[in-house]
């Protein structure tokens, strides 16, 4: 049997799923992303009703039973292990951008992410001089977008190239000369130095067969489904920064407040299984199965 609660984080739509199992009921989140190539919510939804998975319901279901093997034992999943530290993550460049820099650095983030290519000649003039910081290491996102005429604008742009880590999906098609490392996450490029994993909708299998450096990162959904993702990460003992503190992209709720919102260190939150026990039971849940 399934059940389902439906939530909204700012714009975007996602619903927990509670499973009943050989060991009990366990939880997890389904938050898919139609912009990248995920079947609609509504559609994951009336899928699984047909007994149909999807990469993101199977794997959802996946981190329901590991959830429902902690909450029958007694104990936290995270309990011992080491979670990686995490960048900090802005999902764009503005005005504010320069001040939201300088307020993570004061709580102790080396590593930002930022996604690029809606505007890329503003977001280089914004971005330019927050990579001449000192100490600051820079991933930047480009989602496939650079064409050839926006990666010459990047090259001229004579970036500090010490301070940018990696560029994540560059371009939807190899693109050479290129001045920096790639990592690899929705492209199939076969040059990229850095593997983006994102375990609520990667193979599992993947992963561990993955040769080059891991870095994880959550799916930006419920911060039930970042309990999980950082379980996979240091499962995996990953020993790179990774992308897992995505709630604080959302204003607050009773289940982020629970999570840490001061610098890059993982806190989590009380309870079994992937925690949350209380919060999880005090939902309002329709059948769904």
């Amino acid at each position: 049997m399934i059940w389902a609660h439906h939530y909204q984080l700012d714009k975007r739509r996602g619903t927990l799923l509670r499973v009943r199992s050989e060991t009990g009921e366990g939880y997890c989140d389904l938050h898919p992303w139609p912009e990248l190539g995920d079947d609609p919510l509504e559609k994951q939804l009336d899928l699984l009703k047909m007994g149909v998975l999807t990469p993101l319901t199977s794997n959802a279901l996946n981190f329901s039973r590991l959830d429902s093997q902690g909450r029958y034992s007694g104990v936290h999943l995270l309990e011992g292990l080491t979670v990686p530290e995490s960048h900090f993550l802005l999902t764009e460049l503005n005005d504010v951008s320069e001040s939201l820099v300088d307020q993570a650095c004061r709580e102790g983030f080396q590593t930002f992410k930022v996604k690029l290519g809606q505007n890329l000649k503003s977001e280089l003039a914004i971005l330019k001089p927050l990579l001449e910081r000192h100490g600051t290491k820079w991933r930047l996102d480009f989602n496939g977008s650079l064409s050839p005429e926006k990666r010459d604008e990047l090259i001229a742009a004579d970036l500090y190239a010490d301070a940018v880590e990696f560029c994540e999906d560059p371009f939807s098609a190899q693109l050479s000369p290129f001045p920096f490392p790639i990592a690899r996450d929705w492209e199939k490029t076969e040059t990229y130095e850095y593997r983006i994993v994102k375990p609520a909708v990667d193979d599992w299998e993947m992963i561990k067969e993955e040769k080059k450096p891991v870095v994880f990162t959550s799916y930006l959904g419920h911060p039930l489904g970042q309990v999980s993702d950082a379980y996979m990460a240091a499962e995996s003992r990953c020993p790179e920064v990774c992308g897992l503190l995505s709630h604080r992209v959302y204003p607050k709720n009773q289940f982020s407040e629970m999570l840490s919102w001061s610098g890059p260190k993982w806190r989590s939150p009380a309870g079994t299984g992937f925690g949350f026990d209380e919060l999880l039971k005090n939902l309002e849940w329709e059948m769904l199965i």
